[in-house]
């Protein structure tokens, strides 16, 4: 039994080893702003669709269809001569201003680079989003959860199985929690 147990707790943690990094990398990142360069490049275009549009979505899906964009509609704003929106995904944002009358879409896409992209990354929540790139994302964070939890369980029970080795595994444990208190404590204090 100890010894799958072994074996179950090196793998959960070979495989949540690359997530927990990316996370750390990117809390960094975001914590220390001026350490990195995260100026996106930006590029215009327009694109002449179908005059009086229904909406937001219409335009959006016309976009993706004929000319490549990708993502998830945000922020749609309706105004008198058309409306305005987004389509967002990780590390891309394309600004996108349709005009009623003329039918003409002017996009302004900001794309971000491999430290922008991690910072999108890190904010992506829930489960359900129309990008399905986004969705196998939010899977991988799922099952890193549960494969984190099993670490912790399985990692507490091998720990006291192994008697020589509980005063400095209690000595490990309690520096871990007062650090990842005084982490918490200095976030929501900051």
């Amino acid at each position: 039994m100890y010894r799958l147990l072994r074996d179950t707790h090196l793998v959960c943690g070979l495989f949540a080893v690359l997530f927990v990094l990316m996370y750390g990398i990117s809390s960094v990142q975001m914590a220390h702003n001026d350490w990195f360069n995260l100026k996106p490049t930006v590029t215009e275009s327009r694109y002449t669709l179908a005059t009086n549009a229904e909406g937001a979505r219409a335009v959006a899906r016309e976009l993706m269809d004929r000319h490549g964009l990708a993502g998830e509609l945000a922020q749609v704003k309706d105004m008198p001569a058309g409306f305005t929106f987004r389509i967002v995904r990780p590390g891309t944002v394309h600004e996108v201003s349709y005009t009623r009358a003329s039918g003409e879409a002017a996009v302004k896409t900001n794309k971000a680079n491999f430290a922008g992209l991690m910072n999108r990354i890190h904010h992506i929540n829930g489960m359900w989003h129309e990008d399905s790139l986004v969705n196998v994302w939010a899977a991988a964070l799922a099952l890193v959860a549960a494969v984190l939890i099993v670490l912790g369980i399985t990692g507490i029970y091998m720990w006291f199985k192994v008697h020589s080795e509980r005063v400095t595994g209690t000595v490990v444990l309690g520096a871990s929690l007062a650090f990842s208190l005084t982490v918490i404590v200095l976030l929501r204090t900051a």
